[in-house]
């Protein structure tokens, strides 16, 4: 305790340069910990808007698929899911499963008459259930009409486009789009022919989240989309049992000798017609998004032919650049913290320096070399820990106030990183606690060498200094 006193005192006697030293380890602590906390909020935050607003915790995508799911694959959509049924049955059983949507990716075009003239407009969309869709993301807020819902509330089949789509179809064509229009919608089917089916606009929606991705994304309901690819095969129920045994033969023999095997020749009076939906993608959310890997055996457990892919794979690049942009801020923020660190050491040594003769006056009337160094030590601990805690004082303010309004970003860097909109901050104890264990270091290190170098001066030496 007496060390301690003595250091108090000595600090009062210094207040100018106290003080400054004091507001370089203030400020060097805020940016440490506001940047750690910025850094850790924009990573929790990027999972959160990509799991809510795009992917769910993972996607469910066929067994046969050579690519992974992405929100870009229009050009070359996946194959549809089989056992879907199945699949959506079980999930729903689940209670780990927050919401789930089913949805496929293609692409054909809008037929449409005005001014006596007829346009083809390309067409890019999800087909989805539309309230399974809309419950599990929400980021369809309606500009104009509905998201596929009559007067009554009930599914009104149709497209829905974006505000920006819209927008596009004025610039290159000349027209636009309204809610009621009668519009006619054409796909290229596998076997090149061209399916026309008659629809209507049903609304026109404004993303509220990753514009820079749905702007381009339209919407169809699953049964237009699968009147307009023809998605419908035969039951497997209704194959006769020596017809699928052959068709599962794998070695040679039995593959060509399945050539006048009566197994092939079917009668098609007992075949049965089964509608399939189209679907490429399952995403699910669940409840507690670290019981994913848990939940993801289960699921590989029912055997069904299918894989997943995460929410930073089914992202793509969009995980990518997040964590990209959070390597940066935390450079950025070290980068800001090590000049400041640097500041602060040199002015502590220059401090320790200049105060030989002191040091050669305490060494002159007995003092240890122990002595000294473990005084100038408390008085780093005294000044630099309490100017952190009021660093970390600040810091706890300016996250609170943060965490309400959020952090106003740069246009480009909020869509990558939240998906539009500000950045709240959220509280986590880490940076607080790195925060203030670097600080201390620093100081200790800034303190304990020079105040070594002096004391191992000789007393006279020291004292003539002055």
């Amino acid at each position: 305790m007496l060390l301690a006193k003595l250091a108090f005192r000595s600090l009062l006697r210094r207040k100018g340069r106290m003080a400054l030293i004091a507001s370089l380890v203030v400020v060097g602590t805020v940016l440490l910990i506001f940047g750690g906390t910025f850094a850790a909020s924009a990573k929790s935050a990027s999972r959160q808007a990509i799991i809510h607003y795009f992917t769910g915790d993972f996607i469910i995508y066929a067994e046969k698929s050579k690519d992974l799911p992405s929100p870009f694959s229009f050009n070359t959509p996946l194959p549809v899911i089989e056992n879907l049924d199945d699949i959506q049955n079980w999930l729903s059983s689940q209670t780990q499963v927050e919401t789930y949507a089913s949805y496929a990716q293609n692409f054909g075009q809008v037929q449409v008459k005005k001014g006596g003239k007829t346009y083809d407009l390309p067409f890019i969309f999800y087909a989805v259930d539309p309230p399974r869709y809309e419950q599990t993301f929400e980021n369809v807020p309606m500009d104009q009409g509905s998201f596929f819902k009559d007067k009554v509330g009930a599914t009104s089949p149709g497209i829905v486009i974006s505000v920006h789509q819209n927008q596009q179809y004025l610039e290159r064509y000349g027209i636009t789009l309204s809610p009621g229009d009668e519009i006619t919608l054409l796909s290229l089917t596998s076997g090149g022919s061209v399916n026309a089916v008659p629809s209507k606009v049903q609304g026109i929606y404004n993303p509220a989240y990753y514009k820079n991705v749905f702007n381009y994304i339209n919407f169809m309901d699953i049964v237009t989309y699968s009147q307009l690819y023809n998605f419908t095969g035969v039951s497997a129920g209704s194959l006769p049992d020596a017809f699928t045994q052959a068709m599962s033969a794998t070695s040679d023999e039995d593959i060509f000798g399945l050539a006048d095997s009566e197994a092939l020749f079917l009668d098609t009076d007992t075949l049965t017609q089964e509608k399939l939906t189209g679907y490429t993608m399952v995403a699910v959310r669940l409840k507690d998004h670290e019981m994913t890997a848990e939940f993801l055996e289960k699921l590989k457990a029912q055997g069904w032919p299918v894989k997943t892919a995460l929410w930073s794979e089914a992202s793509t690049f969009f995980a990518q650049v997040a964590d990209i942009l959070q390597m940066v801020i935390l450079g950025a923020t070290g980068l800001i913290f090590l000049i400041t660190a640097f500041i602060l050491m040199n002015t502590q040594i220059i401090n320790i320096i200049e105060r030989t003769g002191e040091i050669g006056t305490l060494r002159a009337i007995g003092a240890e070399k122990s002595f000294v160094v473990n005084l100038f030590m408390w008085e780093s601990v005294i000044l630099n820990g309490g100017a952190a805690i009021i660093g970390m004082v600040v810091s706890l303010g300016l996250i609170a106030w943060f965490s309400v309004g959020g952090i106003a970003l740069p246009e480009i860097m909020s869509q990558y990183l939240v998906g539009g909109g500000p950045l709240k901050m959220e509280f986590t104890p880490w940076p607080f606690i790195s925060g203030f264990i670097l600080v201390l270091g620093v100081t200790l290190l800034a303190t304990l060498y020079p105040t070594r170098v002096a004391s191992g001066i000789s007393p006279l030496t020291a004292m003539n200094s002055r």
